[in-house]
């Protein structure tokens, strides 16, 4: 494929080469037309290389930006409670094996402090977890840390 000023060049090349075409008006017109073409192919190749620059900054500013998206609007929906992730900044999971189809399911922990919630499983719908299941396991783990202090 040849480029644009490579098809002037051609078009010069003819011009030169015939000397019937270099002279008198008609001349004159080929050489004043050759360059004005010459100088179109320059403004050309300038505005590609703009844009070429324009294009690889613009990258740059998506990847900034993305970045920055991230940083502020993580993928999580809680993004402004940061009390209940564990030590790597992720969001601390609990697995619960369920009683019926035995599937693991994986929770946030925070759930396992609210009052009134109850976790299904999404395969069978069985109730893997309830908040007061966790009240009961609190009030036996403070049992037997008093057992123990009392031994």
């Amino acid at each position: 494929m040849q480029t644009v000023r490579e098809k002037i060049a051609y078009l010069r090349g003819i011009i030169d080469g015939d000397p019937s075409m270099t002279e008198g008006r008609s001349g004159f017109l080929f050489t004043k037309m050759l360059q004005i073409l010459e100088d179109l192919a320059d403004e050309v190749e300038d505005l590609a290389l703009a844009h070429d620059e324009l294009e690889d900054y613009l990258q740059e500013v998506d990847l900034d930006l993305a970045y920055l998206e991230d940083e502020v609007f993580p993928e999580d929906d809680h993004c402004h409670d940061h009390d209940h992730w564990d030590e790597s900044g992720e969001d601390a999971l609990v697995e619960v094996e369920c009683p019926e189809c035995e599937d693991i399911v994986t929770f946030d922990e925070e759930f396992l402090f609210d009052e009134g919630v109850q976790i299904r499983c999404p395969r069978c719908d069985a109730v893997v977890f309830e908040s007061s299941d966790f009240e009961e396991l609190d009030e036996l783990f403070q049992e037997d840390a008093a057992a123990d202090d009392e031994d």
